[in-house]
């Protein structure tokens, strides 16, 4: 790869991270709020799967594309320079694949519209890259300058919870909040170590996308989430112990020339 393409226009850092993380939650639910989302009923008919799943993730999406290309990150925020962890935590997005194939097995597509198919896939591609992006691309991206990689996931994953919290004030039931941001941080972990263990963000993107679009869809349906699905979560975490223990300091860290140098002089 030729050096002088791949260095980015300016150099990652947390501040720079957090800044894209709050432009993206900004434009994310502001077009909730002129939209008037109703969170529960997401993804239970075209307009409601149009409106408040497809568009907000596609309208985060162009910012961090607009916003990536100017810093110059791609290559940092969508590729680590090595893999680690043991071989057999493939398990866990094997297993996430397997899930959402099931999930759309149960599903009665007779009832499923090609214009709430339609965009429904461009849900899946608006919230697997933009998520993605944000939190387990950039905020990686930034946080590796500064922090172990121990603190990397867990900074990373809290921030991806953090991101669920707001959907209280959209009509999520408030006793349902502590539930939802566990599964997510729990689910973000897993999605953390499948980066991990691919060695690149593109993995965790098509996963995150299409496990959503099962789930809403499963709304759409009627056929709702089996329990089978939280088979993931014990998974998780399991794999995250092994991943994390068996290689702490990732070569992707020091992608950017100087990054570990700065982190280990503060």
């Amino acid at each position: 790869m030729n050096t002088e393409s791949s260095t980015p226009r300016r150099p990652p850092s947390v501040g720079m991270a957090l800044l894209l993380y709050l432009g993206y939650l900004a434009i994310f639910f502001a077009t909730w709020a002129v939209n008037g989302v109703d969170y529960p009923r997401i993804g239970e008919s075209v307009q409601t799967t149009k409106l408040w799943y497809a568009l907000p993730t596609l309208f985060g999406g162009a910012f961090l594309v607009v916003a990536i290309s100017l810093l110059g990150w791609w290559r940092l925020v969508l590729f680590d320079g090595s893999r680690a962890g043991p071989r057999w935590a493939w398990i866990l997005p094997i297993v996430i694949f397997g899930l959402i194939v099931y999930n759309l097995s149960r599903l009665d597509f007779g009832r499923i519209s090609a214009e709430l198919l339609f965009w429904s896939t461009l849900g899946a591609v608006g919230v697997g890259f933009g998520e993605e992006m944000i939190t387990r691309g950039s905020m990686v991206v930034g946080l590796r300058t500064r922090y172990p990689e121990g603190r990397v996931w867990l900074f990373s994953t809290l921030l991806f919870s953090a991101l669920h919290v707001p959907n209280v004030i959209f009509g999520l039931p408030l006793w349902q909040m502590p539930f939802q941001v566990l599964l997510t941080f729990i689910f973000g972990s897993g999605l953390y170590i499948v980066r991990r263990i691919s060695g690149t963000l593109i993995l965790p993107i098509i996963l995150h996308g299409l496990w959503d679009s099962a789930l809403f869809l499963g709304v759409a349906t009627g056929s709702g989430a089996s329990p089978i699905q939280f088979i993931v979560y014990p998974l998780a975490i399991v794999c995250l112990i092994a991943v994390l223990r068996k290689n702490r300091t990732p070569d992707g860290e020091s992608t950017f020339p100087g990054a570990l140098r700065r982190r280990r002089a503060t």
